[in-house]
């Protein structure tokens, strides 16, 4: 996923730091993800199901005897993004990991998070946290600003209201705000493999602190 940033220069006579300037330079931020992440932006509705299939593909192979499996994650996928788009998401990415024969599966989608005017960052942090009452939240501080997670999951084991059976749910959703980004980012991770919570918080946790700007120089 990449963030677009649109940093405006320093006022006439402001102090700048070195990060700052770096920041005022991304063409755009992005994370770094490990093998087996794959992102939709969402920023145009028209390209979404293109991005969907092309995802699809590359997940599953073009193989007659998957047709049936494409098909199935195709729409299950282009409901997610279409969701997630609806919800003001600037990209949503799925992931597949083969780990000792297991695909680990997920989700992360990232949001902009409207901040009111003239909130102090610790003031801001105080009051998302007082938004997810009842999860396990921690704030980190960053060299380039902070990081607040928060942390949920359902049971193993449970069903709908119809009795029917659900997948559990690890859900870590994080606020980060850093130097020479114009918006305070939300990005939430949804996984149902909620035995492996230590190991899938410490790699989304990577995630989410690799976030960084990217200066493209004229070729």
């Amino acid at each position: 996923m990449e963030a677009e940033n649109d940093v405006e220069p320093a006022a006439d006579g402001a102090a700048v730091t070195p990060d700052e300037v770096f920041g005022a330079a991304a063409t755009h931020w992005a994370f770094v993800y490990p093998n087996g992440w794959w992102s939709v932006p969402l920023e145009d509705a028209e390209r979404i199901e293109d991005r969907v299939r092309d995802v699809v593909v590359r997940r599953l192979g073009r193989r007659d005897d998957r047709a049936r499996a494409r098909r199935e994650a195709r729409e299950h996928l282009s409901r997610a993004a279409h969701g997630a788009a609806d919800e003001g998401a600037l990209g949503i990415t799925v992931f597949s990991m083969d780990v000792a024969g297991i695909a680990i599966t997920g989700t992360m989608a990232v949001f902009p998070y409207e901040v009111g005017a003239g909130s102090e960052p610790d003031e801001l942090v105080a009051r998302i946290a007082r938004s997810v009452a009842g999860a396990d939240v921690d704030r980190r501080t960053l060299p380039d600003g902070w990081v607040l997670r928060a942390v949920r999951q359902s049971e193993i084991e449970r069903t709908d209201a119809d009795g029917n059976p659900e997948l559990p749910e690890l859900r870590a959703d994080y606020w980060t705000e850093r130097v020479g980004l114009d918006r305070i980012l939300q990005v939430s991770f949804t996984t149902p493999f909620v035995p492996l919570r230590d190991g899938m918080l410490e790699l989304f946790d990577a995630i989410v602190v690799s976030l960084h700007p990217v200066v493209r120089g004229d070729r």
